[in-house]
């Protein structure tokens, strides 16, 4: 179940069942429970049979009435409406240094609080709302409360939330989406999860193994941790395991020898070694491909302008297609051939009421090329003037309209098909690859098109979208001057095939140059 609050109510006993059975509940323990939605998480709790003291918060007023009918007959339960993130109670038990707060350390009363109770619970565990949206008077509390830390994600500030109110040594289990493991915005809480607390496990599994829930952008994970000193936890080492078929292999990990099955991905890390990593990211990949992200000094960003192109502001007014046979243009006007009209300027199409120039919005049908132009933006000077006092839209990155570059579609698929841009205005959902040094054109599309950086891309990122940070941050490496010119006569090779429509002989060269970028790579390490 789904609420206005983006809260997903757990329903699957096996995950409930997990979770629970790594906090290792003991009697006396004191557990918070900080979204407790309709109390799930407190059942599996309750079947363990402690003497517990459990405290169930939820912003929800529905699911706090709920709860009070569900537990009233149990004195150890305590229901409260109330902001998790901003609950005053709990800034009681919280060690503010998790927040960056700034604040007087000698004189700081909530850390005199935490200092002379150790903390407050034992366990935590959840499932937090996540893609909640925060209104922007409260986003700004929360970027005071919550000081270098992304705002905009809730479950990011739960957790780091949850840790804080931990007592040393206290175990926590939350249910999240991965991108916390690699997100350039999730950067300063993964070096406090790292510095704070001694990971146990994390397991990353597809969302539609919860139930009502499913969406592309990522997967979903299990994280359990406790907390820690710093020397603890940078010597910690923790797993993090993939490749789930169904939720009921989660029982595999509960006995003391695991056999994993050989579906299953088991990676292994020292929380020392991640926070080597640029933006102390956790990479799940082989550990070549680790190597090269981890290692390499020159990245793709020192050697080409990486950006992202043009919005109009209100696209079925500006954009047309080809034709009604163009993927996803059910909704758009078809242009008029005679408007199409030649122009490389950003001041626009000079004498006409209504102008047209190809426009790139989408992902080529096959590499290195694109075979026809399906996309046109409307582009006389009236327009361009227009677009100018639109507040809505926006001319990004517009000194690389019209150049000669290397587009790929911002969201991802499974193979990256990279191809040339030349004198078109590119869209915002398009990632263009300018080089520097024009004469490294080819290579580069030789690379972005090849199965290394294919895999060097889902590692660093494992995520729907291939945005410009992380294409900047590929690693990049340069072979030999022959090999360097060879790679290029076959990519304009190539080029001719595939504006000839000769597939097959395009295919077959690609294979080549695939091979030889993926031995440039691999001699690399």
């Amino acid at each position: 179940m789904r609420d206005r609050f983006c809260s997903y109510y757990t329903n699957s006993k096996d995950i409930t069942k997990y979770m629970v059975s790594k906090l290792g509940v003991v009697d006396n323990d004191v557990i918070l429970e900080p979204s407790a939605g309709e109390g799930i998480f407190i059942d599996e709790v309750l079947e363990s049979d402690k003497l517990l003291q459990i405290d169930a918060l939820d912003i929800n007023s529905n699911a706090i009435s709920i709860l009070k009918k569900k537990y009233a007959d149990n004195a150890a339960i305590v229901v409260r409406e109330t902001d998790t993130l901003l609950d005053e109670q709990l800034d009681l038990y919280s060690i503010s240094q998790l927040w960056l707060k700034q604040t007087d350390t000698l004189f700081d009363k909530q850390l005199d609080i935490f200092s002379s109770l150790g903390g407050h619970y034992t366990k935590v565990i959840g499932n937090p709302p996540y893609g909640a949206w925060q209104d922007y008077e409260k986003r700004d509390v929360l970027k005071k409360k919550f000081a270098g830390h992304y705002v905009k994600e809730t479950y990011s500030l739960f957790l780091l939330r949850c840790i804080s109110v931990l007592r040393m040594h206290g175990r926590l289990s939350f249910i999240i989406p991965d991108t916390y493991l690699f997100l350039n915005m999730h950067s300063r809480l993964r070096e406090v999860i790292f510095t704070n607390t001694k990971i146990d496990e994390i397991i990353i599994f597809p969302s539609k193994f919860f139930p009502g829930v499913s969406f592309g952008y990522s997967n979903l994970s299990i994280i359990t941790l406790e907390r820690s000193d710093k020397k603890s936890a940078l010597d910690n080492t923790f797993k993090v395991v993939q490749g789930f078929n169904s939720s009921s292999e989660f029982s595999i990990l509960f006995g003391p020898e695991i056999e994993y099955p050989k579906n299953l991905q088991v990676f292994s890390f020292r929380q020392k070694d991640i926070l080597e990593n640029e933006q102390c990211r956790v990479i799940l990949a082989e550990s070549k491909t680790l190597m090269l992200l981890s290692k390499s000094t020159q990245k793709l960003g020192d050697v080409a302008d990486i950006v992202t192109g043009f919005y109009t502001g209100d696209n079925l007014r500006f954009i047309r297609a080809s034709g009604k046979d163009v993927k996803g243009a059910k909704n758009y006007d078809v242009v008029d051939p005679t408007t199409v009209i030649p122009c490389t300027s950003l001041y626009g199409i000079p004498d006409v009421e209504e102008g047209y120039v190809p426009y790139i919005k989408s992902a080529a049908k096959r590499r290195y090329v694109r075979q026809s132009d399906e996309w046109f933006v409307r582009w006389d000077k009236e327009t361009i003037d227009f677009y100018n006092k639109n507040k809505k839209s926006r001319f990004q990155n517009s000194a690389f309209y019209f150049k000669t570059g290397i587009g790929i579609p911002m969201v991802k698929s499974s193979t990256i098909r990279a191809f040339l841009m030349t004198d078109h205005v590119f869209d915002q959902s398009i990632v263009g690859i300018f080089p520097k040094d024009s004469s490294k054109l080819y290579y580069l599309l030789a690379l972005m098109n090849s199965d290394t950086i294919n895999d060097l891309v889902h590692a660093i990122n494992p995520t729907a979208n291939n945005s410009s940070n992380y294409i900047k941050q590929l690693p990049y490496i340069e072979p030999a001057v022959d090999i360097l010119k060879e790679i290029t006569r076959m990519v304009e090779e190539v080029i001719s095939f595939e504006s000839n429509a000769d597939y097959e002989n395009a295919d077959r060269l690609h294979s080549k140059i695939n091979a030889m970028v993926g031995h440039i790579y691999l001699q690399e390490n």
